[in-house]
């Protein structure tokens, strides 16, 4: 480092950046990293060869910043550079010399000489916790907009049911409309139910780890009405009555939402296979399917959408279940050219 008394701006700014405790680095007009500080080796591993070099260019080329990042920093500095900006941003990932990824936001402020920009310092903070913090804050936000979406918009149907059958009972003192009222309820408490999964992230649903028939869990997904009204002329075949291996409950839900999906796009006299082969458990029916266009995984599953005009929870539910349970949701057609859903992944028990 230049000593003398006519020292230069750029080793004014060294002493100031070998000082700091953050990671921080002098460039010349040119982006070139003519020094940086103790703490950026440290933290970096980077040697001397990517260290002192031309800034990003160097570091794209071996690999520590994508293409996209170095744009973006080459904006950033240039603006500062070209005296363009008194202060500038930018928040960038960068992979360590050992191999770990790491986000943070670099403050570049320019390094003046009598009127002109020489140069600009670097200070680089680590803040990937806090962007961690921030995306995990904004999808929990988005779930609960949505959970609470679907519980003010989706829930009004089914209660608007039970209060007039309720209501119509007190009037003519017919008990056996409160049958149909219980029923309303009965779907009502389901759907809080899925709800509430829908409102985890799937590494914290628990799951029981049980031997499930999947003939008698249609069966019972039937009789408790879970997949709504079944169609007249409609058909139920269980070509594997398994067993598979899952939590009975989630499991239960996911077949039964697949199912009534099934006898809600359906037409009257669809048929619905429920099965497991070589790539887990599938719900296959011989409906009208759904065109080329709109068979998005990502579309199709997303919380509060459906292309049917639907709740928008019944596949957002069956992809919840799959990742529980560490499968995947697939979804194409079937061989009879309607809807398939399989849950990649399950196994039938040994």
């Amino acid at each position: 480092m230049n000593s003398s008394p006519e020292s230069s701006p750029i080793d004014h700014a060294e002493s100031i950046v070998n000082a700091l405790g953050d990671g921080a680095y002098v460039l010349d007009a040119d982006r070139n990293r003519v020094f940086v500080n103790d703490r950026l080796r440290e933290v970096t591993g980077f040697d001397q060869a990517v260290l002192h070099a031309k800034h990003p260019e160097r570091l794209v080329e071996k690999g520590y910043w994508s293409a996209e990042t170095g744009d973006r920093y080459r904006a950033a500095a240039d603006r500062v550079l070209d005296g363009e900006a008194d202060d500038e941003r930018v928040q960038l990932t960068t992979t360590l010399a050992d191999g770990r990824e790491i986000t943070t936001e670099t403050r570049l402020t320019p390094i003046e000489r009598d009127g002109s920009v020489v140069g600009a310092v670097g200070v680089i903070r680590d803040v990937t916790d806090r962007v961690q913090r921030e995306r995990e804050l904004k999808r929990l936000n988005e779930r609960l907009e949505r959970l609470a979406g679907f519980l003010s918009h989706d829930l009004r149907n089914p209660l608007s049911v039970a209060r007039g059958y309720v209501d119509l009972a007190r009037e003519t003192g017919d008990t056996e409309r409160l049958a149909a009222a219980e029923g309303a309820f009965g779907r009502i408490e389901s759907m809080i139910d899925e709800a509430l999964v829908m409102a985890r992230d799937p590494d914290e649903v628990e799951t029981a780890d049980a031997a499930v028939d999947l003939a008698e869990l249609a069966a019972d997904c039937l009789e408790s009405g879970d997949p709504g009204d079944q169609p007249a002329d409609a058909d139920l075949v269980v070509d594997d009555p398994g067993p598979v291996a899952g939590d009975p409950t989630l499991l239960r839900r996911a077949v039964g939402n697949l199912i009534g999906n099934a006898f809600e796009h359906g037409d009257d006299d669809v048929t619905v296979r429920v099965g497991i082969d070589d790539r887990g458990v599938y719900v296959a029916d011989d409906g009208p399917g759904l065109p080329a266009d709109e068979r998005d995984r990502a579309a199709l599953t997303d919380f509060g959408v459906s292309p049917g005009g639907g709740t928008g929870i019944g596949l957002a539910i069956v992809e919840r279940v799959a990742a529980a349970h560490g499968w995947t949701l697939d979804v194409d057609e079937s061989a009879s050219g309607g809807f398939r859903a399989t849950l990649v992944g399950a196994e039938p028990t040994k």
